[in-house]
């Protein structure tokens, strides 16, 4: 089966969850005999060993004029001609999608006419919210505009009749979009839990240092860390930080460990070196549970985590433990760890991950998605 994954990256390495995800699904299906191509709207800043088809020139990152451009086709999620053209010359058997700034909705509408069947996996709130988070900048929850994004959704969402399965990481992800997306078929499909690279490390002995890896924002709750870490200091826990973002400085004019942005063996070994992680979103958090809970858990560390959105349903995973979004509930839950015998049977819960049977589930769910969305049946373009 030809498969195209569209991404705004693509599949690109140097960036974030989607990426992975669309990378990790193209690489899977190779394995198995498939022919995954990725397009992607901006030029990839990393190699993702996976063929990619590039839209544009540009990167929104670095270019004001193309993130304007952005934001105009998003209202706008025409059918490109440019996109047929190469629709037509990629002639996939099944078009699935991702997040979709610089690309459109109305790839969706492309593929209906041509006869593709179209899988579409929600990551964010691109759909509903310009800033794909729900949120102001200050990390505050915001109310969409009926005016503004309500018309932005209306306009995006109008070819989604032409999307047969929509796939999310959490059943709140799917609850929240379901209105867009009330003809098509909706399922879960939760990300994998996949061995690190590299030995399995030993689980902790006990609870002394705490490790927050992600994005340095006020809506992952960074600021939340920075405030509660003197208690934590006095109740014999460090505070570990990895990432970079908007609130770097403050992470590193703040009295904790910073270890700055991390990749492969560097990360491996920050994850090694603490004891517990946490995961502190005060935003709806999309995915149950993000990627990252799976590294700390694949780590064999127990991970601290809000009930924020789709973490909530982390919250049910052996090893995971659940806190109030706020500085005492941090506080309460670090110092239930503390406790030898509580340490003792939440780390025994973390179980030991040795080889790559969840992947294939997934993978599995994924040619399920496809073939349910009519991939390999015969089918003539549309009217």
């Amino acid at each position: 089966m030809r498969v195209l994954l569209a991404n705004a990256h693509g599949g690109d390495p140097a960036y974030g969850g989607a990426e992975r995800y669309v990378r990790d699904l193209a690489l899977g299906l190779g394995r198995r005999s498939h022919e995954p191509v990725v397009l992607s709207a901006f030029p990839p800043r990393a190699e993702a060993g996976v063929e990619t088809h590039v839209l544009h020139a540009a990167d929104w990152r670095d270019d004001r004029l193309r993130r304007l451009r952005n934001h105009a086709g998003d209202v706008a999620s025409l059918p490109w001609p440019r996109l047929e053209r190469l629709l037509r010359e990629l002639r996939p058997d099944l078009v699935h999608t991702s997040n979709l700034p610089g690309i459109g909705t109305g790839i969706w509408e492309l593929a209906r006419r041509l006869g593709i069947p179209v899988v579409h996996t929600l990551h964010d709130y691109h759909l509903l919210c310009p800033r794909t988070t729900l949120t102001r900048r200050d990390g505050t929850a915001c109310c969409a505009s009926p005016v503004f994004c309500g018309l932005r959704a209306r306009r995006l969402a109008r070819w989604a009749p032409a999307v047969r399965v929509v796939v999310a990481g959490s059943e709140h992800l799917l609850r929240v979009h379901r209105t867009l997306f009330s003809a098509a078929e909706t399922r879960v499909v939760r990300l994998p839990l996949a061995p690190l690279d590299g030995s399995a490390p030993e689980p902790p002995a006990a609870a002394r240092t705490l490790g927050y890896l992600g994005a340095l924002t006020v809506e992952k709750g960074v600021r939340l860390l920075l405030e509660a870490a003197p208690a934590l200091a006095a109740g014999g826990i460090e505070l570990r930080l990895a990432g970079d973002g908007p609130l770097r400085a403050e992470v590193e004019a703040a009295h904790v460990g910073y270890a700055g942005r991390v990749d492969g063996a560097v990360k491996l070994e920050f994850l090694r070196d603490c004891d517990v992680g946490v995961v502190p979103s005060l935003w709806e958090e999309p995915s149950g549970p993000p990627y990252v809970v799976r590294e700390w858990l694949a780590a064999r560390r127990p991970v601290l985590v809000t009930r924020r959105g789709g973490l909530g349903e982390a919250a049910a995973l052996a090893g995971v433990v659940a806190f109030e979004a706020n500085v005492p509930g941090l506080l309460a839950a670090a110092a239930q760890l503390r406790d030898d015998d509580t340490w003792a049977r939440t780390r025994e819960a973390v179980p030991p991950v040795s080889d790559g049977r969840d992947v294939e589930r997934w993978l599995d769910e994924h040619e399920h998605a496809y073939r349910d969305a009519g991939a390999g049946e015969a089918s003539e373009p549309a009217a």
